[in-house]
């Protein structure tokens, strides 16, 4: 079995990333959020570190290994912040673009960073890869979850004489995206080939609850926990009832690892977590509009929102035109109804005055009533703050981050995510 390996066709421009980085700073650092172009993607330092600080208990007060997601931001400032706030060494990627900016960063050469796991499913495309990536850091490690995938990894080794990987076996808990299904002969079949490969260190199970997402309230978050946690044991006592070792056991997804810091004085928490080696979660450092509606949290812990311009203004109508369109948030929907929540500029305290209720590729329309049309703040050429519907998928949409503090408008810093795949 031959398969042609591909490579991650940006790794010529990483090389400048510093230079383009250096420029924005010079250019934009500094001024006011009104002083530049929109839309840009604005994030706040303080929130962020704030989010990020309160998953340091997970490992502290229940001895759970917390894996950070970066693909929200894809940048090596905001994985340090990730890491140091969750008192972790260890991330997942979505992307091999993302796996070799983090892992050649200055993260890794301070030993921040010691291990990386790429969470999607590899592809025969890409072992080349991987293994030239798992020389550069301590552990480095994959999905794989159809047989196919191992018996072509397993003929790549034997032809090139690369060493050993490591993988975990990604398992559905219901989410029903990725992941192998329980009390499966393949399923069975997949994870005993997967132990006794000479190739292969087999790490465990890894699940995500994406499917949390539809919590409305704090105890659904809490009730999705139970059952992920569950789920996954039951994973593990079937492959050990089996005589398969399982080293490691993985849930996780924001509303689900928000529920473990929420809920961590109101209930046993030791006990719903018993047997789960690590947990993992991304949208937690940022939150949106989408996390604030399972009730875990509130508009003031966003750390991420969308800065436009109001571009005009129709009375007739009740609505107002803004710079941002469907290329500035994404076209993702919240349970909330609209693009996202426009943050009162004269507000001291986080408090909403309208929603993005449509967006084209460039536009976005306000649907507001009279009184809210006629504020003197909200005329042509004024700059507005947006908490957009999803996080990660907006952030996606800008070459460049600006980053501000303590809910202030002057910019601090500017951050250049890592694109492509």
């Amino acid at each position: 079995m031959t398969v042609a390996q591909t490579t991650t066709p940006l790794l010529s421009f990483y090389s400048h990333h510093g230079q383009t980085k250096a420029s924005l700073v010079e250019s934009m650092v500094g001024k006011k959020l009104n002083e530049l172009r929109t839309p840009s993607l604005v994030i706040d330092r303080e929130i962020l570190k704030r989010n990020c600080n309160k998953l340091a208990c997970i490992k502290s007060d229940l001895n759970t290994k917390v894996r950070v997601h970066v693909k929200t931001h894809k940048t090596v400032e905001g994985t340090r912040i990730q890491l140091e706030g969750a008192n972790s060494n260890a991330i997942v990627v979505s992307t091999m673009a993302e796996a070799h900016a983090m892992i050649n960063s200055e993260l890794t050469k301070t030993s921040l960073l010691k291990d990386v796991l790429l969470g999607f499913p590899i592809t025969p495309d890409k072992f080349s890869e991987i293994f030239e990536l798992a020389k550069k850091v301590p552990v480095f490690q994959i999905f794989i979850d159809n047989l196919y995938t191992l018996e072509a990894l397993e003929a790549y080794c034997s032809s090139t004489g690369e060493g050993m990987v490591s993988v975990f076996l990604k398992v559905d808990c219901g989410y029903g995206r990725a992941g192998v299904p329980i009390n499966d002969t393949n399923t069975l079949i997949l994870a005993k080939r997967l132990s006794e490969s000479p190739y292969i260190v087999f790490n465990g199970i890894y699940t995500h609850a994406g499917h949390s997402y539809s919590s409305k309230n704090r105890t659904e978050a809490l009730e999705y926990l139970k059952n992920e946690c569950d789920m996954a044991r039951q994973f593990r006592d079937y492959f050990v009832n089996h005589g398969i070792k399982i080293v490691q056991v993985s849930i996780g997804a924001t509303p689900t690892v928000k529920a473990i810091t929420e809920f961590m004085k109101e209930t046993d928490m030791k006990e719903i977590l018993s047997g789960i080696s690590e947990v993992h979660a991304g949208a937690f450092a940022f939150l949106d509009k989408q996390q604030v509606s399972t009730g875990l949290g509130g508009y003031e812990d966003v750390a991420i929102s969308v800065a436009s311009r109001i571009a005009s203004v129709y009375k007739d109508r009740d609505s107002l035109l803004i710079d941002a369109g469907a290329l500035a948030f994404s076209k993702d929907t919240a349970p909330q109804g609209g693009f996202g929540f426009v943050l009162d500029p004269t507000a001291k305290e986080t408090k909403m005055i309208a929603s993005v209720t449509k967006v084209s590729q460039e536009h976005g329309i306000l649907q507001v009533d009279a009184s809210t049309l006629s504020r003197p703040e909200l005329q042509i050429g004024n700059l507005i703050r947006i908490i957009p519907n999803h996080c990660c998928l907006t952030a996606a949409c800008h070459l460049y981050y600006l980053i501000i503090e303590n809910g202030g408008d002057t910019v601090v810093d500017v951050w250049v995510p890592v694109r492509g795949w």
